[in-house]
């Protein structure tokens, strides 16, 4: 093997092995509000408006919640700072064994703290969910519609039987003894390892083949070669979520879609999504394959939101978020109508 090749080799396994540092936020920020499972996050800069203020609401997926702020020019945040609005996002942290018994309840009463805090002269709060996030956000505005001015729900599944997906096809599949038994064998906790490792076999020639490829044919140019590392230490990075949540996620939402069905108890609560009468933008991928179109676009079914904008954005599952062109051609609407 000629001795450029060997040092490319050699380089290429240092890179795939090599430790995982915790993602960062791509934009500067302050820690206003914490609590045992979320830290909140302030971004605003100086002179923001507080009469209208931003909420994002990361995924609890097994990744860490900087997907909302990855990179500059790749960033919801930076992209709701130039509407000139106070702008916050919660970062979920990662589930410790004394977490273990945490369900979809402590998730929600820590968004209403979360949501306290950043309005306390009475302002509502512009909620905007990102994938799983999304039906926290909607669970959330349901239960406290005096508090939102506005939903917008990127890549989120509400209606969990619409459509054909492969997610929805495994949730289906496997009986939930399968996954108390990866919850069991987590310690109580679902492992974000074993997270990481269902989203990777949904298309596993791509990510356990063909990412490996781009990443060594990426060693010789350097600006391509930092930007695969970057999206490879954001999704290596993998973080534990509560196992008794994520039991109740797979047993109540995937598998019995309780959500439209009006049967969701939460915090001793039916969770209705008639309630919601705020202005409703919901955004869809066009080539997501994690959640499909039809359960975000579903929801207008269930709502009595009379402002609602649904679109289609030319994107996969993380890319309705976070790709440059999607931020920069499409988002600067979507905030807008979100002002309502």
């Amino acid at each position: 093997m000629p001795l450029t090749r060997s040092i490319k080799y050699f380089n290429f396994v240092k890179e795939i092995t090599k430790p995982l540092s915790p993602p960062k936020w791509a934009t500067e920020n302050r820690p206003v509000f914490e609590l045992g499972n979320v830290i909140l996050r302030d971004f605003s800069s100086e002179g923001s408006t507080p009469d209208a203020p931003i909420l994002i609401i990361p995924p609890q997926a097994g990744h860490h919640s900087n997907i909302a702020d990855y990179a500059p020019g790749q960033s919801l945040v930076e992209t709701c700072l130039s509407t000139k609005n106070s702008v916050y996002a919660t970062e979920w942290k990662s589930a410790t064994p004394e977490r273990k018994n945490e369900t979809i309840d402590d998730c929600i009463r820590a968004m209403d703290r979360c949501i306290d805090a950043i309005c306390k002269k009475g302002a509502k709060v512009r909620l905007i969910g990102l994938c799983q996030g999304g039906w926290q956000s909607a669970i959330y505005t349901a239960l406290y519609p005096e508090k939102v001015h506005s939903l917008t729900l990127a890549a989120a599944p509400i209606d969990f039987k619409a459509g054909n997906g492969k997610i929805q096809f495994y949730a289906d599949f496997y009986p939930m003894m399968f996954y108390e038994c990866l919850v069991a064998a987590g310690g109580g906790n679902m492992p974000g390892e074993c997270m990481k490792f269902g989203f990777k076999m949904l298309n596993p020639v791509d990510r356990f083949l063909l990412d490996y490829s781009d990443i060594y044919r990426s060693m010789n140019n350097q600006e391509l070669y930092e930007r695969q590392r970057a999206f490879r230490d954001w999704y290596e990075y993998t973080q534990n979520i509560p196992g008794a949540m994520y039991l109740q996620v797979v047993r109540e939402l995937f598998k019995g879609n309780r959500l439209i069905k009006g049967a969701l108890m939460i915090l001793g609560r039916e969770v209705n999504l008639h309630k919601i009468k705020c202005p409703l933008i919901l955004i869809a991928g066009e080539k997501d394959d994690i959640t499909l179109k039809e359960q975000v676009f579903n929801m207008e079914a269930y709502v009595s939101s009379k402002d609602i904008l649904k679109k289609v954005v030319p994107a996969g599952h993380i890319g309705v978020f976070m790709s440059k062109k999607i931020l920069k051609e499409y988002w600067p609407e979507f905030l807008r109508k979100s002002l309502g």
